[in-house]
């Protein structure tokens, strides 16, 4: 009996204690530290590959070497150096009776001894202490000798001839060119000569014959196998000169080829017919000016 009132009573009480723990506030639960383990990442080692390279030799095999074909090319001859021009005169008693100023030089081919063609370029200088003037005031004929090399082996000179008739005018009668021994290799004949037997360039007396441009003369020779050609440019003459002076008279010019004709007509052509034109036009305008004032 005692034992039931007191599990009555125990019964109560936890009826009466679980009423209370519903309707209070349910304890806080405590906080869970939740510890993560530490993961140390793991030392790894990571080996090291060698890689060896194998490097293939390939055997370079050398092209043959084409030599190619020689073709030999024979020099372009160097043309002469133009001469500068030289003066030089002929004094007579009272007078200067020869003036020439000329650029001059001689273009000669031959035959030498080994029956070979050969070929020679001289200049006259034109530098008056390398060369040698003499000549001759005479009435009626004059003549003016240059030479140079006389110091040497070589005595070269050229001599021109001037003839005066009974017109009042005078002429280059001929010239006469002289080589000295050595002058033209392997030849026969130590010396030889070479001239141009006609008359030239006629002038009046008292006055000066001037061509600039460039002038070819044929030069026969007493050689059958050698001829020759002088080239004059800058060539002025005076010849039977009375003065003193040593100035040229009154040039009389060398007669204009025609091709130097032809652009000098055709400028002339050309200056006519812008005159006509502008007289046309000039005519035409007043016309109408005139024109205009009418019909006002």
């Amino acid at each position: 009996m005692k034992l039931s009132i007191a599990n009555l009573f125990c019964a109560a009480f936890l009826i009466v204690s679980g009423e209370h723990s519903v309707i209070g506030f349910p304890p806080e639960p405590k906080p869970v530290s939740t510890t993560q383990p530490s993961t140390v990442a793991p030392n790894i080692t990571t080996p090291v590959t060698t890689t060896t390279t194998s490097t293939t030799t390939t055997p370079t095999s050398t092209p043959p070497i084409t030599t190619p074909a020689s073709t030999t090319t024979t020099p372009k001859p160097t043309p002469p150096p133009i001469p500068q021009p030289g003066e030089w005169v002929v004094n007579g008693t009272n007078n200067t009776c020869i003036i020439v100023r000329m650029s001059a030089q001689f273009n000669l081919t031959y035959i030498d001894s080994n029956n070979k063609s050969e070929s020679k370029n001289i200049v006259v200088p034109s530098n008056n202490s390398s060369t040698f003037v003499t000549g001759v005031c005479g009435d009626n004929e004059q003549v003016i000798n240059i030479a140079w090399g006389l110091n040497t082996t070589r005595n070269d000179s050229l001599k021109l001839h001037f003839v005066k008739n009974e017109t009042k005018a005078y002429s280059l009668h001929h010239i006469e060119l002289y080589l000295g021994p050595g002058e033209l290799p392997n030849i026969t004949n130590n010396t030889a000569m070479l001239i141009h037997n006609m008359s030239e360039y006629k002038t009046g007396l008292g006055n000066s014959y001037r061509c600039v441009k460039l002038q070819r003369i044929l030069l026969t020779s007493n050689m059958k196998n050698l001829t020759g050609v002088l080239e004059v440019t800058d060539l002025q003459f005076q010849a039977f000169r009375t003065e003193k002076t040593k100035i040229f008279g009154l040039a009389e010019d060398c007669a204009v080829e025609t091709q130097d004709l032809v652009p000098i007509a055709v400028g002339c052509a050309l200056i006519i017919l812008v005159v006509i034109v502008l007289v046309a036009y000039l005519i035409g305008r007043r016309r109408r000016q005139a024109g205009g004032y009418l019909s006002m």
